[in-house]
C-alpha cells in the first residue's frame, strides 16, 4: 500500500486524466469515477493523514470535497477528551433526545436531562430496528442520544447559560488546520452524538450544503460511508424539497458503502455534502462525537465534478440555488447561444470572479481561469441543466447504489 504522504499527494491531483463515467448527454459536464476521485481503499479506509495537517492542505482538500481521516484532530481543542460523564457534570441541566423514539416522542422533543446519567449505558433499539437489521445486518442495533446544539434557537437544548458556554467551548475548539472564521458555522451546525457500545446512527443523507467534520472526543466509532448514488439518464429527479435518503432508506435500496473504518479518540473524518453515512459506537462505555459543518471553504469543485447527481437528489434541494448561480447567468434554452453568452460573461467577469466562481471554472486548479476553461465549463453546465430539466420528477428517482467500475464493462455511451 502506498504511504499516506504519497497517497494524499495523488489524492489531491487535478481531475484531468481521471476516468470519467458515461455522461448524461454528450455535451454535459463529466462525472469522475468515484474510486479514482476519492481514492483510499474501497471497503476499508479513505486516505488517512497523520498530521499535523497544514491549513493549506486542509483547505485544498475541502474545496475539492475529499473524504479524509485526520489523526490527532482534537489536539488543542477545549473539548478534547470530553466524555459522556464530563458533559453530564458540566451541563447537568442540558437536554437531548434518544433517536428513533417516534412512538413515545413523535415530535422529537428533548426529554433526556444530562444529569440522569443512566443514559450513558442505555441500550434501546428504537423504532423499526428489527426491519433495518433485516435489511442490513451491519446496521447499528441500538439508538444513540443526540444533543442538537444546532437547535439552540428552539430553546429546548438547555438554558441560555448552557448555550453560551457550549458556544464558547466550540469557538475554542476550532481545529488548528481550519480557518478560525469557521467558529460561528461550527457552533450553528453542532451535534453531539453519544451512547453506549452498540448505539449508532442509521445510514442516511443529510441536507447540508457545506462539508462535515466529525471528531471523536471520547471512545471509538465505526463509520460506513459512501457517495451520493449515481443517477442515470431517465432515472428521474426529485421534486423540490423531497427527502430521499431518510432513516435507513439506503438499506432498502441495497446500499454498498465505499469505506468502512474506525475512528479512535481524537480522530476525525471529513466528508462532503450528500454522502450517505452510518455510525456505530464500538468502545466499552459511552462514546462522544462532535459532528458539525463549516462554511469556509465551500466544496465547489466537488459540486462541479458530481453536478449531475447532486443537482437531482432532493435531499440537497437547498443547495441547488448555489449550483445554478455559480456560472453567473441562466442557461439558455438554445445551446447554440451558450458559447457566445460565455464569451460575453468572461469578458465582463474574468477579473472579478469570486473564490467560489473561480473554483467552479478552474478545471486544472492552478488558481486561474482561462477563457477556454470558462467557455467549456459554461457550455457543459448549460447542456447539463437542459438535460436535467428533461428528467421526470419522481419521489424516488432510480438510484444506482453501485460506485464500482461495472459501468465500464460495456461499450460506454450515455448513462
Amino acid at each position: 500500500m502506498r504511504s499516506a504522504l504519497l497517497l494524499f499527494s495523488h489524492h489531491l491531483r487535478i481531475s484531468i486524466g481521471l476516468r470519467e463515467l458515461p455522461k448524461l448527454c454528450p455535451e454535459c459536464l463529466p462525472e469522475t469515477l468515484e474510486t479514482e476521485y476519492f481514492e483510499g481503499v474501497p471497503g476499508q479506509e479513505p486516505p488517512r493523514l497523520k498530521g499535523p495537517v497544514s491549513p493549506e492542505t486542509f483547505d485544498q482538500a475541502a474545496r475539492s470535497g475529499k473524504v479524509l481521516i485526520l489523526e490527532n484532530a482534537s489536539a488543542g481543542m477545549a473539548l478534547e477528551g470530553w466524555s459522556c460523564e464530563r458533559l453530564a457534570q458540566e451541563f447537568p441541566d442540558a437536554k437531548m433526545r434518544r433517536e428513533y423514539d417516534w412512538v413515545k416522542n413523535p415530535e422529537d422533543r428533548n426529554l433526556q436531562v444530562f444529569s440522569k446519567v443512566s443514559w450513558t449505558s442505555t441500550l434501546e433499539q428504537g423504532e423499526d430496528a428489527s426491519e433495518r437489521l433485516r435489511q442490513d445486518s451491519s446496521a447499528p442495533p441500538f439508538a444513540p442520544f443526540y444533543w442538537g446544539v444546532r437547535e439552540h434557537r428552539n430553546g429546548d437544548v438547555g438554558s441560555k447559560k448552557v448555550v453560551k458556554r457550549i458556544q464558547e467551548l466550540i469557538a475554542s475548539s476550532v481545529p488548528s488546520f481550519m480557518d478560525k472564521q469557521n467558529a460561528a458555522s461550527l457552533f450553528d451546525n453542532a451535534e453531539f452524538w453519544m451512547g453506549a457500545k452498540g448505539t449508532g446512527a442509521r445510514a442516511h443523507m443529510d441536507s447540508h450544503c457545506i462539508s462535515t467534520l466529525s471528531v471523536v472526543l471520547h471512545g471509538e466509532r465505526r463509520w460506513r460511508i459512501g457517495p451520493v448514488p449515481r443517477l442515470a439518464k431517465g432515472a428521474g429527479r426529485s421534486p423540490d424539497g423531497e427527502v430521499v435518503f431518510d432513516d435507513g432508506v439506503a438499506y432498502q435500496l441495497g446500499w454498498k458503502p465505499m469505506f468502512e473504518f474506525s475512528l479512535k479518540e481524537g480522530e476525525a473524518v471529513l466528508f462532503p455534502p450528500g454522502w450517505i453515512h452510518e455510525t456505530l459506537n464500538t468502545a466499552e462505555g459511552c462514546t462522544v462525537a462532535l459532528t458539525t459543518q463549516f462554511d469556509i471553504p465551500i466544496p465547489v469543485r466537488y459540486y462541479r465534478t458530481f453536478y449531475n447527481r447532486l443537482r437531482r437528489v432532493g435531499d440537497l434541494n437547498a443547495c441547488w440555488e448555489w449550483m445554478v448561480g455559480w456560472p453567473g447567468a441562466k442557461p439558455s434554452k438554445d445551446l447554440t447561444k451558450a458559447k457566445s453568452m460565455a464569451e460575453q460573461l468572461f469578458t465582463k467577469k474574468a477579473e472579478k470572479l469570486s473564490q467560489q466562481e473561480l473554483d467552479f471554472f478552474d478545471l486544472n486548479e492552478d488558481g486561474n481561469v482561462t477563457q477556454k476553461e470558462f467557455i467549456d465549463t459554461f457550455v457543459a453546465w448549460a447542456a447539463t441543466e437542459q438535460a436535467i430539466k428533461k428528467e421526470k420528477r419522481k419521489n424516488m428517482p432510480r438510484c444506482d447504489m453501485a460506485w464500482d467500475e461495472k459501468v465500464f464493462a460495456g461499450k460506454g455511451g450515455e448513462l
